[in-house]
């Protein structure tokens, strides 16, 4: 079977074009998911073709229409920011090729499997984890057996009516090892700047805003094994841009004995490895993982979201202000502070005005005192969450809010998050920029938010006045 892996960017409209955004603007790594999908197809004896549109910076098909129309099954990654992407790209392969078999899947795929298949012409939906049931999906259409048979099948049937499948355990951490890795040899050189890779999948926790799939789960490889692939993958940093590899775990140091022992391997081996990550303030607390992190942390991120310890609970990240302090300052101690982004959310559902620079001035002081990075972000409705999910609930939010480009800039859905005055809001954007001027530079990042920006300018210099009052004083009315 002639298979087609589409990898759709996050993009968005800006200044009338159509243009990649976010992480996909700077293309920091290629999609992992596509590329070990496409070598556990080729395991099962299948022609795949991945059609990169992340490294082409377009969500544009036609030169890829030959390719297309000799498919025998074609398969969009979807993830909720890049879903107007995705849906353009079932759009175009359904004017190339009327009757294949289009598959999805993702975590938006994974949430809102029914809507898609009943709003989109896509034919399946792969829930959650695809490394099997989406090889065994293709087997079985190639010899024309039963879908009934395959795990995590949503199908759209002949009649409309949409069928799900029974869902699968989720893979054992044995399981895990017996992947193959993706094969990057494919990829377009000197594009990206990293390699992405996978030593674990999970996070143990379920913090109230985050989005990412497999939480209150996690499952690790074996230090050994992980260490023999990335030094498999070294082989394939001429590739990128500047020869980093980026470990994608959600939290990666969720062990930190077993982090300290991969790291313990990447010296024993002598790997010059320059590794990305993400991890939590808690386990910085760790003076010999800190140590043994030191020759291999590139860049590395630590999820501190709030600068008041009311909000940390609420939030459900397991630490407090005086924990994320001490971090810093072990970091420091160390002299890898200027490699951490300790990332931090501002406007959340429940937060006012005081809450919010409250987390700005504690992030500030961390930056002024111990030298980290700060990024400070507004909090943004993503599915997934357990906070979108209580909207969804309420149905002051849906999944259709998603399907079209420009909800990045949506007043709607913004104040449906974000409690704050559109006023209050340029206040604190005043207060960030003048922290921001006083800041080494880049060591402060944040921007206003795109719907204030374009629906609430700021009038904070000009006198107050309404539609309403100017009439009045023109007519002579009181």
């Amino acid at each position: 079977m002639r298979i087609i892996l589409i990898a759709p960017p996050l993009m968005d409209y800006h200044e009338g074009l159509l243009t990649p955004i976010a992480m996909d603007a700077v293309k920091s790594c290629p999609p992992y998911g596509i590329y070990l999908l496409a070598t556990i197809l080729r395991r099962h004896g299948h022609e795949v073709i991945i059609i990169d549109l992340i490294a082409q910076g377009s969500n544009e098909l036609s030169h890829h229409a030959g390719l297309i129309m000799s498919s025998h099954l074609v398969g969009i990654g979807t993830t909720s920011l890049a879903w107007p992407t995705a849906r353009t790209c079932i759009d175009q392969v359904r004017r190339f090729h009327p009757r294949v078999p289009i598959v999805l899947g993702g975590i938006h795929a994974t949430l809102f499997d029914t809507y898609l298949l009943a709003t989109t012409s896509a034919d399946y939906c792969i829930r959650g984890e695809g490394d099997v049931a989406f090889p065994r999906l293709c087997d079985t259409l190639e010899r024309g057996g039963d879908l009934s048979q395959v795990s995590n099948l949503t199908v759209k049937g002949g009649d409309g009516k949409i069928h799900r499948t029974r869902t699968a355990p989720l893979l054992s951490e044995a399981e895990m090892a017996s992947l193959p890795m993706p094969d990057y040899g494919c990829i377009h050189p000197g594009i990206y700047p990293s390699l992405g890779i996978e030593s674990s999948r999970g996070c143990p926790f379920d913090c109230i805003f985050c989005s990412t799939a497999h939480r209150k789960t996690w499952r690790g490889l074996p230090a050994e094994e992980f260490v023999r692939r990335v030094e498999i993958m070294m082989g394939f940093l001429h590739l990128t841009t500047q020869g980093i590899i980026q470990i994608i775990d959600d939290e990666f140091s969720v062990k930190k004995e077993r982090a300290i022992e991969i790291f313990r391997g990447f010296r024993e081996k002598g790997l010059q490895v320059q590794a990305i990550f993400s991890s939590r303030a808690n386990d910085m607390l760790d003076a010999t993982f800190v140590e043994s992190a030191l020759p291999f942390a590139h860049q590395f991120l630590v999820g501190a979201e709030c600068g008041y310890n009311e909000g940390l609970k609420k939030a459900g990240k397991g630490t407090t202000t005086e924990n994320i302090t001490r971090a810093a300052a072990l970091l420091n101690e160390y002299g890898i502070a200027g490699r951490a982004d300790f990332s931090f959310i501002i406007g959340l559902p429940w937060e006012t005005r005081d809450e919010v620079m409250q987390t700005i001035d504690f992030a500030a002081g961390l930056q002024e005192t111990y030298g980290i990075r700060i990024l400070i972000q507004w909090y943004c409705q993503i599915p997934g969450s357990r906070l979108w999910d209580e909207q969804r609930r309420k149905e002051v939010l849906h999944e259709a809010l998603y399907d079209d480009f420009g909800f990045f800039g949506s007043n709607y859905l913004f104040r449906s998050g974000v409690a704050l005055a559109p006023s209050e809001v340029h206040e604190v954007t005043r207060h960030l920029q003048a922290i921001q001027a006083q800041a080494p530079p880049d060591m402060v990042q944040s921007c206003t938010p795109e719907p204030i920006l374009k629906y609430y300018p700021d009038m904070a210099h000009n006198p107050e006045a309404s539609g309403l009052s100017n009439l009045r004083d023109t007519s002579g009315a009181t």
